[in-house]
């Protein structure tokens, strides 16, 4: 999976840099009684490698971004852009975050319809077709959206967690809790220790019995629940929880179909690790993509090797 996640090369300089490749001293950016910097110093100091980087992650977005115009689902792209904002506290906090990295909200758009776009690539490579798609969506259309209240042990990788006896007791304590009516998201909230959902209530999402991350035993309690039920206290090897089905449904094949698609590419990778340049070497002999740059082209032939 971070193979797939990292098949887009990051974009970390601007087009305005890359004009900068072919100068031979030009523009002024700022000066001083020391000296000034130029374009030329700037390139120099970026060095040919970033460059090369740099200019080939634009292509391969150019490229994915032609080659799949009309195809990629925009009300995925916006679900996703939705769900972003509301994990950050909001749109405002969301585009301060990315303001911070040096992004804007239509920056991080387009790098979703990039990361959709490869996905369409890798599957049409592998011959992963609706058909196909369908099949995995018969498998997995019953759908359980999941929350929980993880209480922590303590072991070598979270020193910060209680011993198992204090862990047990206090979920224990929570049960009772949520049975005589507290409610399940403000006690989560209040005491869970997965810092990754807590804030929203434990909530984890929706996934199927045959599609998801969970070990055996949170597995095998969450998916025996029905909607609106509470586990018992079910011990993993991450601590002490407590799961509630918050709803379930039969979701269609059209809410599912982004996110089959995308599973279907990174199990690809997952087998391959080759298939993401395999793939875009089709796609740039198609699209005639070469370099004058021996830096670029050098840069190109390892990473459509897959040597990069």
């Amino acid at each position: 999976m971070n193979k797939f996640k990292k098949a887009i090369l990051p974009v970390a300089l601007s087009v305005s840099v890359i004009g900068l490749a072919g100068c031979s001293g030009g523009t002024k950016y700022i000066s001083s009684k020391a000296g000034d910097v130029t374009e030329k110093d700037i390139v120099e100091s970026i060095g040919a490698s970033q460059l090369s980087k740099t200019a080939t992650s634009m292509m391969i977005q150019k490229v994915l971004l032609d080659k799949y115009k009309g195809k990629i689902d925009e009300k995925a792209i916006e679900e996703q852009l939705q769900k972003a904002q509301t994990q950050y506290g909001g749109k405002e906090k969301f585009e301060q975050l990315l303001k911070q990295q040096g992004f804007t909200l239509d920056k991080y758009k387009d790098g979703l319809k990039v990361k959709a776009a490869q996905t369409l690539l890798i599957n049409d490579y592998t011959g992963t077709n609706e058909d196909k798609l369908k099949e995995n969506y018969e498998k997995n259309k019953h759908q359980y959206h999941l929350a929980h209240i993880l209480i922590s042990v303590k072991s070598n990788s979270n020193p910060n967690g209680l011993s198992d006896e204090d862990a047990k007791k206090k979920a224990e304590e929570l049960h009772k809790k949520i049975k005589d009516g507290e409610d399940f998201a403000t006690l989560a909230k209040e005491n869970s220790n997965d810092t990754a959902n807590a804030s929203n209530g434990g909530d984890l999402g929706w996934s199927s019995k045959e599609d998801n991350s969970f070990v055996k035993e949170f597995k095998e309690a969450a998916y025996a629940l029905t909607k609106d039920k509470v586990s018992d206290v079910v011990k993993t090897s991450f601590g002490y929880h407590i799961i509630k089905v918050l709803d379930e449904k039969d979701a269609t094949f059209d809410e599912m179909k982004a996110t089959l698609a995308e599973k279907a590419a990174e199990e690809a990778v997952k087998k391959d690790s080759t298939v993401v340049s395999k793939a875009l070497k089709k796609l740039f002999e198609e699209y005639n993509v070469k370099s004058s740059n021996k830096d670029v082209e050098a840069y190109l032939k390892s990473m459509l090797e897959g040597t990069k």
